[in-house]
């Protein structure tokens, strides 16, 4: 076989494997799997805050209801995903008895864990309901109203991230407030961040979010600002002697955010690449917590 042919061949395997690299990884954002992985991240990020032996079984939950709660929020949000991100709308409804299952396997690891682990998991769907389902047809979704569903979701997130591991070791309250506002406010960021790039779904469906209020510059700014909070936090850390051998690793991820901050709003950032580097960010971070 001539060397020519030889290379052609290597190029096309590479080719493949590359192309099979790519489509695994769109089917895991797609179906929201690697939404639910990077939940259990955000869990795992505080069971190292706390000093907490990781539970393999709060983390599945955790798992498991991420993906529930967002199998679901496909088929409300059908209208806008079908512009916004048109490959999930197609397959929306094949998430839905999944969904149904992972979520009430979720609620049965609560039950055995207690029930305030079941309260706490049971807040998720409670909240994507409320601002995802149109109840009345004088009042609007609460996802309509400017800037509620970005609060909500990073309120979710935080919520269970937080109060979950702490449950399973003895934390003090300020510790779980502090680990609370933390994982809210960059939840917070990276959820008006892919609002950016819904900005013509969202138009098209009338939902006023903060980008589409704002705009592109003023959006930046605005969320470099909510960003900014976290150095406070840091700042307080420091003087009360909290989390001290984990701040570099707070103050990498307040420099992450600057940074996905800065180019997502510069309409450069695509959709696939911010569900790797925005929905992404928890791991770099339990890597930084884990080595530094």
């Amino acid at each position: 076989m001539s060397v020519p042919v030889q290379k052609a061949r290597a190029c096309l395997a590479n080719n493949s494997l590359v192309c099979g690299a790519t489509k695994v990884t769109k089917f895991f954002t797609a179906s929201s799997l690697f939404l639910a992985l990077n939940s259990v991240f955000v869990a795992y990020f505080s069971f190292i805050l706390y000093n907490i032996t990781p539970s393999l079984l709060v983390m599945l939950a955790v798992f498991l209801s991420t993906f529930g709660v967002y199998g679901l929020n496909k088929a409300t949000d059908s209208i806008e995903d079908s512009i916004n991100k048109p490959e999930s709308a197609k397959k929306g409804s094949h998430y839905i008895i999944p969904s149904i299952i992972c979520y009430l396997s979720s609620l049965g690891i609560g039950l055995y864990e207690g029930p305030i682990a079941f309260a706490i998991l049971l807040t998720p769907l409670i909240i994507g309901f409320i601002y995802s389902v149109k109840v009345c047809s004088k009042v609007p979704r609460l996802k309509e109203v400017l800037g509620v569903k970005s609060i909500l979701v990073a309120f979710s997130w935080a919520f269970t991230g937080a109060l979950l591991p702490a449950l399973m070791g003895t934390v003090s309250l300020q510790k779980v407030i502090i680990v609370f506002c933390f994982i809210f406010i960059q939840l917070f960021v990276n959820t008006v961040l892919f609002d950016v790039l819904d900005i013509k779904g969202d138009k098209v469906s009338g939902i006023r979010t903060i980008p589409v209020h704002l705009g592109y510059n003023k959006t930046r700014w605005f969320l470099s600002i909510t960003n900014s909070v976290l150095l406070i936090l840091v700042g307080y850390c420091w003087l009360s002697e909290l989390f001290i051998p984990q701040l570099t690793t707070l103050i990498f991820g307040i420099s992450y955010g600057y940074a996905i901050v800065w180019y997502y709003t510069s309409q450069r950032g695509k959709r696939f690449s911010a569900e790797l580097f925005v929905d992404g960010e928890w791991l770099p971070l339990v890597m930084a917590l884990k080595l530094i």
